[in-house]
């Protein structure tokens, strides 16, 4: 560059900078008008922040979808873990089935290792005392292109906590408790109606400790066996007037004279003496007792071998006096059975080889040829004669109420007993109320009505007190019924021919009560255990407290036969919104809709008895259920109640909308009982535990299980 000075060096900077804004411009210009090459240079200089932005919003993504997949896999696990748990016990352990494990294996199934390429996964499950199940899951997503401007891994967590919560609901237990329940299951060291009442227990305290604030449970016991104990939740209008019952009438009195002599004759010429037995080998003593079964209480067979020989006269020939040895072997076991309380007990006596030896003498009689003295004894005794047939009775004193307008029961007085010969016949009490307070069914066609209210105008809709010492039986033919029963049948045959129908023209037949006892079918009002059982009263629903609960389970008292349709119609009368206790019904669920469950749980398969006083009067005299030209068999009866608890089934839960829960317990879970239950609801319990874990396991599905965090 020439060296200037000046103005001159100045005029020529500017020119030559003119020139270059010249050129400047026109290439500014040109690029202006012509486009062609700018996106490499914009590209170019936008790839770093494009880079950013994409990167940020892939792994944005990657990180939110991670979060959402841990979430639900966080609760799926706790969800998991609270259904494995029996009660609020909370097992941990892996591999073994715990609820940690079975927590932690939900969460690994919905959320792999490495999933969405993550990294370092980990959660961790327990339990709160109340059962709540809360999960803490982390893992650790690394960084794809935001890794190039430095940006470290992000760690995910996710927190969940599932629960049991409960809607307002009820729970009716329609509970089996017939002479069976006090058996002992294979493994228990409890009858089933001690374990019963534990596990109802528990099944309590777990309702009750996930209800949460506000809401309501219920509860409703109908324990069951040949009839129910509803007669106080009753209305005296629901109540027949005059009921009839099979039972008799005083026919007046007869005296029989019976002369006995004895004595006469003269003193024979020998007497004879035996020794005690003395045991000279071997033993014998008691075996060690145990349960039978209570709706069948009888002994096994013997096993024992009882030989006797005895040895040759000594001396060997007729002089006086002379003797001889009897040696007897014993050998195996001897059974005896008996019933109380409505508790078989089988007792045995064990014989090992026991070999025992007495004495026979002849000896001369000192007194031979004395003539003995003749007396004769009179005896007069007096018979009470009856009329067997149906009699109505006026039960008015039976229908007090309470404050609530309930029957609560009375008394009233019967002319059924034997008196004196100038007295006959002599009144007996009849007392009904909470205590013995079963009911005869109504009329047939309308027994299985669930929702039918009684009209106090038609008394075959209205119930009757259940009344064994009311009510006997009678017979239509002298002929004795002391024989065996044949192969295979239960009754023997000529006793179930005696029967005679609650209609027949015999029903004005006198009968003799005392002289002829074959002729008299008396209904035991003693042994109600069998023939007359009357099981605990039933419990509306209604919200309890765990003193009450328990102190009503411990007065559940096993006995009767098994009738499952009186059980279960009379839970679902009690249940029903739109029966009988409607306005109860209504009024409970003015705040709100209640969930309904219905708990059927039964030892036993069905085993109705012909010969037992049950909700449908003496069977093979009324003969209410099955033609009346003839007396019913056990296994008709049994078919028919079969037919009648599927029918009623299916009104809970296609009618009524209830969801029927079913158990076995210590009993085949048979195709009734299995097809009785709501689909997934029956459950087979052999013993003590499992009865417990089967109604937790119900517990668990009644409270509804929820994601609560």
């Amino acid at each position: 560059m020439p060296c200037l000075q000046g103005g001159s060096g100045q005029a020529w900077v500017k020119a030559k900078m003119g020139d270059r804004i010249k050129r400047a411009l026109f290439i500014l210009m040109r690029l202006y008008h012509n486009q062609a090459g700018n996106t490499l240079a914009i590209v170019a200089a936008a790839i770093f922040p494009l880079a950013a932005l994409i990167g940020g919003g892939v792994d944005i993504s990657r990180i939110y979808l991670t979060k959402t997949r841990l979430q639900q896999a966080c609760d799926a696990g706790a969800l998991a873990g609270r259904r494995a748990m029996t009660g609020l016990t909370w097992t941990t352990g892996q591999d073994n089935g715990s609820s940690e494990d079975t927590a932690n294996r939900f969460f690994t199934v919905n959320f792999p290792a490495n999933k969405y390429g993550t990294k370092s996964g980990a959660v961790v499950y327990s339990a709160s005392e109340t059962g709540a199940v809360t999960g803490n899951a982390t893992v650790v997503v690394p960084m794809t292109l935001m890794s190039l401007f430095q940006m470290p891994d992000k760690t995910v967590t996710a927190t969940c906590t599932a629960d049991l919560q409960l809607p307002n609901t009820d729970v009716m237990f329609v509970l089996d408790t017939t002479l069976s329940m006090n058996e002992i299951n294979t493994g228990d060291s409890q009858s089933r109606i001690e374990v019963l009442r534990s596990a109802v227990s528990s099944f309590y305290t777990e309702l009750e400790n996930v209800r949460p604030a506000g809401s309501h449970i219920r509860y409703g016991f109908v324990p069951y066996s040949g009839t129910v104990n509803v007669g106080t939740l009753l209305k005296p209008a629901w109540l027949q007037d005059n009921p009839i019952y099979d039972s008799r009438e005083a026919d007046g009195t007869s005296t029989q004279i019976t002369t006995k002599k004895s004595g006469g004759g003269f003193e024979p010429e020998t007497l004879k003496s035996w020794t005690n037995w003395q045991t000279t080998s071997g033993s014998y003593g008691p075996g060690t007792p145990y349960y039978g079964e209570p709706e069948n209480c009888v002994a096994p067979a013997k096993t024992l071998s009882d030989k006797t020989v005895q040895t040759s006269w000594n001396p060997n020939s007729s002089a006086l006096p002379r003797s001889r040895v009897h040696t007897r072997t014993r050998h195996g076991t001897t059974y005896s059975a008996s019933l109380s309380g409505g508790v078989c007990t089988i007792k045995s006596t064990v014989y090992n080889n026991l070999v025992e030896e007495r004495t026979e003498t002849i000896s001369q009689n000192p007194n031979a040829g004395q003539p003995i003295p003749e007396t004769e004894t009179t005896t007069t005794t007096t018979h009470y004669h009856w009329i067997y047939r149906p009699i109505s009775y006026d039960i008015s004193a039976l229908k007090v109420t309470d404050s609530n307008g309930n029957v609560k029961g009375n008394s009233f007085k019967a002319p059924v007993e034997n008196a004196s010969a100038s007295g006959h016949p002599r009144e007996r009490t009849i007392t009904w109320n909470a205590s013995n307070g079963c009911i005869e069914e109504r009329g047939s066609g309308y027994d299985m009505d669930v929702d039918l209210v009684p009209d106090p105008t038609r008394p075959e809709t209205q119930w009757k007190p259940y009344l064994p010492r009311l009510v006997y039986g009678r017979d239509q033919t002298t002929t004795g019924y002391q024989k065996p029963a044949p192969e295979g049948q239960r009754y023997p045959t000529a006793w179930l021919n005696r029967w005679a129908f609650s209609g027949s023209p015999l029903e004005t037949k006198t009968r003799d009560f005392n002289l002829n006892d074959t002729t008299n079918f008396y209904t035991p009002s003693v042994d109600l255990w069998q023939s007359g059982a009357c099981p605990t009263a039933a419990r509306k629903l209604s919200e309890i407290d765990a003193t009450t609960l328990n102190a009503y389970l411990d007065s559940l008292t096993p006995a009767g036969f098994t009738y499952h349709d009186i059980g279960m119609l009379w839970g679902l009368r009690l249940m029903s919104r739109e029966g009988l206790f409607a306005a109860e019904h209504a009024a409970a669920e003015s705040s709100g809709r209640y969930a309904r469950n219905l708990i059927f749980m039964t030892d036993g398969q069905t085993d109705t008895r012909i010969g037992a006083y049950d909700a449908w009067g003496l069977s093979a005299m009324t003969r209410r259920r099955t033609p009346t030209n003839r007396v019913p068999t056990d296994e008709e009866q049994n078919a028919l109640t079969e037919t009648r608890l599927t029918q009623l089934c299916n009104v809970a839960k296609n009618q009524k909308n209830i969801t029927v829960w079913v158990i076995a317990f210590g009993t085949e879970l048979s195709p009734l009982l299995s097809g009785c239950a709501s689909p997934g609801r029956a459950y087979q319990a052999d013993n003590a535990d499992q009865l417990t874990a089967t109604f937790s396991q119900i517990a668990s599905q009644i409270a509804q299980l929820r994601v609560t965090r």
